[in-house]
């Protein structure tokens, strides 16, 4: 993930609770609706920001893990290649490629 874009969206959600906030001061008079307003924009805006990083997280996690299967089935190939063909090496190595 681009350290920009997580930056962009913790600020956009700050910004959006931000007027919501003023919003709701300028709207209610009575501070326990203003709480009640803040704290389910909040609330709203927290899991989708939590979501974005939550699916991110996932998505990196996933790239490393098949560069990881990657380089793990090019080095069982290579020992496959180096043994003897007919050897129980090279018959354990190709089964583990398949």
């Amino acid at each position: 993930m681009n350290r920009n874009y997580g930056f962009m969206t913790v600020l956009a959600g700050l910004s959006a609770l931000a007027v919501i906030a003023v919003a709701a001061v300028w709207r209610y008079p009575n501070t326990s609706d203003v709480t009640a307003v803040i704290t389910a924009a909040g609330t709203v805006i927290g899991t989708v920001v939590g979501a974005f990083f939550g699916v991110n997280a996932a998505s990196a996690g996933r790239v490393k893990a098949e560069e990881s299967r990657d380089q793990a089935t090019a080095a069982l190939v290579k020992v496959a290649g180096e043994a003897d063909k007919g050897s129980d090496v090279a018959k354990a190595a190709m089964e583990g490629v398949r």
